[in-house]
């Protein structure tokens, strides 16, 4: 129970500090809840699809493993992400500011990464749990917010709507991408890389907050 509690708790915190920002229009509770729902869902096609990929054709070279990290986790997780978003979410009446996109994002990715962590937490135990507290629960997170971003800024500027959800689903693959190349190559000197690495995609988040969270509704 106790590292069933460990793994929640990351999503319950990181939910409750995006929510805090949104200081217009509260989001309704029931979307809230359903892109949650959806995206515990979505680690079923994602699961799906990453089994199906054989990965043993990819990871002998690095280039391979970079391909692998991107194409066969990045693209599928977020991709996965995405739809859901899209199909919930984007042509929703409550959708009518930037910041909502970062809302709607993360409620999903956190839905997925819970799932996720749960899994990994009740096999590895403790110690994974709180490694993956201040790594992989907040990369999804970085990599929703990112998407989010973009997909609200597809919604505010309707004539530049396909560049952004372009943007939106291209952003985080790469992002997601890098951040598993680093981990699958595991260097001498990986854990500075992946330090450094990890700051930018803290920097990156809490700057696309400031720059959407104070921006009033677009209708």
């Amino acid at each position: 129970m106790f590292n069933l509690i460990l793994a929640i708790l990351p999503t319950i915190i990181i939910i409750a500090f995006i929510l805090w920002f949104d200081r217009y229009k509260r989001e309704p509770l029931s979307l809230l809840i359903k892109l949650f729902i959806v995206g515990c869902l979505s680690v079923i096609p994602a699961i799906f699809l990453e089994n199906f990929l054989p990965n043993t054709i990819y990871i002998s070279t690095m280039m391979g493993v970079l391909v692998y990290s991107v194409l066969g986790i990045g693209l599928i997780e977020e991709g996965v992400k995405y739809v859901v978003t899209l199909i919930v979410a984007y042509k929703d009446k409550a959708f009518d500011e930037i910041y909502d996109g970062i809302i709607y994002c993360v409620l999903v990715s956190l839905g997925f990464a819970t799932v996720e962590n749960i899994m990994y937490v009740l096999a590895y135990g403790t110690s994974t749990a709180l490694l993956r507290a201040v790594t992989a629960v907040p990369a999804h997170t970085i990599f929703a917010i990112t998407m989010g971003y973009y997909l609200g800024l597809s919604k505010a500027y309707p004539k530049q709507k396909v560049y952004y959800q372009i943007l939106a689903i291209v952003s985080p693959i790469i992002l997601h991408g890098l951040y598993d190349f680093i981990l699958f190559m595991a260097f001498d000197w990986g854990m500075l890389i992946f330090g450094i690495y990890g700051y930018y995609l803290y920097k990156r988040a809490f700057r696309l907050i400031g720059l959407t969270y104070d921006i009033p509704p677009f209708r």
